[in-house]
């Protein structure tokens, strides 16, 4: 009797204080529930990554206001209209965010416009033609947000309980499969995209684009494929190695290449820049942070022993835009996208460091509205939000 008339005496005090907890957890929770990571926190941990789940709440929120043209797609600040891999991310970030409309309008739009007559894949850019009409202006497709879209579809149907996303992910791997693994002496590698440029030498490669844990879910949806899946999720990392071990940093390339004979090369067919550590080869760092919190030993052993960006850092105080194949400086300001690779990395090498660093390379460019650094780029927005996602797992 007592208890139930103290519990009634002071119920506007209890049960504000249960629903503040409740949110707090469910936002603590909600991100973690969809990547299969584990996100078991100890108590002297709690606060910090209530923090970081904020800041990557705001951030989303941030985003989707800025970048999503009527909440469907993303406006590209590099190259106008909209490119597949913004959509990716915004797909990506809507599961990891359990923002179900908001993946559903963005998924909706991306098939109707993007989504290619002759297969499932995507034409990597839609926009204002030169005969001034709108539609895709390239129908090559990247495979970095082909793999992505599936991926995240696949994430969607399972945590959303709908299997319409599932089977769009199907038809989406099954072609991936037929387009874009490339077998070389009993290897597997992964094609960039459908560029005749890719194949013709060598056999263009991408690091940013290798993505062993996308690999390991689509060997449980496509089971005629399954076993060539799960060789090329092994097979990427003495890609990656070796792809990486062509620079003096030891840190990859933005692109490299497999010839006939199976060695791995510099690729110059992209021209000035192909050869440096920058803007395709930052998310090298998310990508192995995804496997890594996901129980990869060789994505761990590869973020400890790749440790350039680190040790630069440590010596600088601030990152550049990249490096050189020969360690040389791609300018002098400190970037977004080097320093959260950087985070990335730390976490797996010295994850007590994660708030002190986050603090002094990040925090003092974030802007209470959301962003970090330019408001007006969006892939810069997407590359750091995607980076500090990977230090929601906690390390095995």
């Amino acid at each position: 009797m007592f208890i139930r008339d103290t519990v009634f005496k002071y119920r506007f005090v209890i049960l504000p204080l249960l629903l503040a907890l409740l949110v707090a957890s469910g936002l603590f929770w909600r991100m973690s529930l969809s990547s299969g990571a584990s996100f078991q926190r100890a108590p002297a941990e709690l606060d910090w990554s209530q923090d970081l789940f904020q800041t990557l709440d705001r951030s989303w929120s941030f985003y989707k206001s800025r970048y999503l043209i009527s909440g469907e797609r993303v406006q590209s600040a590099n190259y106008g209209g909209t490119i597949t891999e913004g959509q990716s991310y915004a797909l990506l970030k809507s599961v990891w965010m359990d923002d179900p409309a908001t993946f559903a309008k963005v998924w909706q739009w991306t098939r109707q416009n993007m989504q290619r007559h002759q297969d499932h894949l995507f034409g990597w850019r839609w926009g204002q033609r030169s005969d001034g009409a709108w539609g895709l202006m390239d129908d090559n497709n990247a495979t970095d947000a082909d793999e992505d879209i599936a991926y995240a579809l696949l994430q969607a149907g399972e945590r959303w309980h709908q299997p319409q996303y599932i089977q769009s992910a199907r038809l989406i791997i099954a072609d991936l499969w037929k387009t874009a693994v490339i077998p070389v002496h009993g290897h597997l590698y992964f094609s960039p995209g459908t560029w005749e440029a890719f194949r013709q030498e060598y056999f263009t490669l991408n690091p940013s684009y290798f993505a062993p844990y996308v690999y390991r879910k689509f060997a449980r949806y496509d089971l005629p494929h399954a076993q060539g899946w799960n060789q090329l999720a092994q097979d990427i990392y003495p890609t990656l190695e070796a792809c990486s071990n062509l620079t003096v940093t030891k840190l990859p390339p933005n692109w490299c290449a497999v010839t006939s004979k199976g060695s791995i090369i510099f690729s110059d067919k992209q021209g000035e820049g192909a050869r440096d550590f920058s803007y395709d080869a930052f998310r090298v760092f998310w990508r192995m942070g995804m496997d890594a919190g996901l129980g990869s030993p060789a994505a761990k052993a590869y973020l400890q022993n790749h440790q350039y960006l680190l040790t630069d850092w440590q010596r600088q105080h601030r990152l550049p835009e990249g490096f050189t194949s020969l360690g040389v400086a791609r300018g002098q300001s400190n970037s977004g996208f080097a320093l959260s690779a950087a985070l990335a990395q730390s976490h797996w090498v010295s994850p007590s460091l994660d708030k002190p660093r986050y603090d002094a390379m990040l925090a003092p460019d974030y802007h209470h509205e959301g962003y970090w650094f330019d408001p007006s780029n969006d892939f810069l927005q997407s590359v750091i939000w995607l980076h500090l996602y990977t230090l929601t797992s906690k390390p095995h």
